[in-house]
């Protein structure tokens, strides 16, 4: 409770060491406020009780403060280094030479992005800029849709409509003999169906190395507008061109494959391995439409029967000199090698996007970027800082300041320890090295004590450290 001046002491312009005097006087004075405990009244103990109160917010809220605040200060860091220019450009020399090292700096990124390398922090704190991950996405959707155009070579209906297409082709060979034309126009129109996915995947590429050119940049030259549009343009004309040339390769690569030929071994291999499937397919059934009798020794040979009529007949539609045996031998082989072939054009187009699109960019950009060096009246508009940009960083840099002051002057409050009951006195070792006297080291008491210059007979006399555990004064040595 605090007893304010009175309208009169206003007036009069009362003190306020007066105003303090008088109301130490009341409260000691009054016949009810007398009675009560002291320390509850008057505005020195109420700022005496709110100072501790402070006090002990402060060590309590301090180190969360602190920690804040230095995240604070590492976040608005990160933030003026994104904002932050890489140069002056206030004369055209400097405008040139801020170019080749703007240039020079989105080359080397990119270049990492192509190769995918990313230690760089900028590619390391954006992930969308890591293009060859997201490259390889690319080329496993590719991989994908490629293996879904693969025919139904096992089911019994393509078999049978490659039995009549056979037949309809046939021309002048003899009984027995399949026509090795028939044979080049089913994985030509097999083949064709590449088409579209790898013309998908080019124009993905193309429209990827464009988004992270742009992104990338756009983190680069941050207070250049006109300097970004311009690169993006020219990074757009030349990602166009690389991916008509990638599409001419790419359609290379199709008319070759449509061009049975190989001297992999795979692809005997792979045929007598789908023959021997298809042999051991028969196999099963035959046993598993045997008839099972427990009956004695008719039963076996009732097996063999069943199992021998079984093979003869998979062996005469397998094997024999009719158009559904030709079709069956014509379905392995084209499985076989659409196999091998698919596995291949799928390797040489990633190349070829990965070359022709990727691989060129960065040299193009570059020999493209470095013809406006001369360009004075380009250079002049391009390094024309965005307003809005200015301010932000100026914003950002003066916050940037303001928390280093403050995480500064948090540095500077020490809290001190609070002293137990148990122990009034906190020690405080210095280890020094040997000097003239005989000690090594010596203990600095600080006693919590009215007189801080006591000695151990608690005398105010000037006193000399003599052990670790004690302090006496020159009367006390002696």
């Amino acid at each position: 409770m605090v007893k304010n001046r009175s309208q009169f002491q206003n007036e009069e312009g009362i003190s306020y060491q007066a105003a303090k005097e008088d109301e130490e006087l009341f409260f000691r004075d009054h016949p009810t406020f007398s009675c009560l405990d002291q320390r509850l009244l008057g505005s020195s103990n109420l700022a005496l009780t709110l100072t501790k109160l402070l006090v002990l917010r402060i060590k309590e809220t301090l180190a969360p403060m602190k920690r804040q605040v230095e995240v604070m200060l590492s976040s608005i860091r990160a933030d003026v280094r994104a904002v932050s220019s890489y140069g002056s450009a206030s004369c055209p020399s400097e405008r040139q030479k801020l170019l080749v090292t703007l240039t020079q700096e989105f080359v080397r990124h990119l270049n990492d992005c192509v190769r995918g390398e990313y230690r760089d922090r900028l590619i390391v704190c954006n992930p969308s800029l890591r293009l060859y991950t997201r490259a390889l996405i690319i080329f496993q959707e590719l991989q994908t849709k490629v293996a879904a155009t693969a025919p139904h070579f096992r089911v019994e209906d393509f078999i049978t409509n490659l039995a009549h297409q056979m037949e309809a082709l046939r021309g002048r060979e003899l009984p027995g003999f399949m026509s090795a034309q028939s044979f080049y126009m089913f994985i030509q129109e097999f083949i064709n169906a590449w088409s579209a996915p790898a013309r998908m995947a080019a124009a993905q590429m193309r429209a990827l190395a464009n988004e992270v050119v742009r992104e990338l940049f756009g983190k680069i030259a941050v207070s250049y507008p006109l300097l970004r549009a311009s690169f993006r343009e020219v990074a757009s004309t030349i990602l166009e061109t690389s991916e008509d040339e990638a599409l001419r390769l790419l359609e290379g690569l199709i008319v070759r494959e449509k061009d049975p030929f190989t001297i992999n071994e795979f692809l005997q291999a792979h045929i007598n391995k789908l023959r021997y499937d298809r042999f051991e397919s028969s196999v099963d059934d035959a046993f598993r439409g045997t008839i099972q009798d427990s009956s004695g020794s008719g039963s076996w040979q009732a097996t063999k029967e069943h199992v021998g009529a079984s093979l003869r007949s998979w062996y005469r539609t397998a094997h024999g000199v009719s158009s559904s045996a030709n079709a069956e031998d014509m379905s392995a082989i084209l499985e076989a090698y659409w196999t091998l072939a698919s596995k291949r054009f799928v390797d040489n187009a990633c190349m070829c996007l990965d070359d022709r699109i990727l691989g060129t960019l960065c040299g193009k950009v570059q020999e493209a970027c470095y013809q406006f060096v001369h360009d004075e009246a380009k250079l002049e508009a391009f390094f024309t800082e965005d307003e809005a940009m200015v301010a932000r960083r100026t914003q950002l840099e003066r916050t940037r300041d303001e928390l280093i002051k403050a995480n500064a002057a948090m540095n500077n409050i020490q809290a001190a320890r609070k002293p137990t009951p148990r122990s009034q006195k906190s020690t405080l070792t210095i280890r020094t090295f040997p000097t003239n006297d005989h000690f090594r080291y010596f203990d600095a008491v600080a006693a919590f004590a009215p007189t801080k210059n006591n000695c151990c007979c608690q005398e105010p006399r000037a006193w000399a450290p003599i052990s670790r555990r004690r302090r006496s004064c020159e009367y006390c040595i002696s």
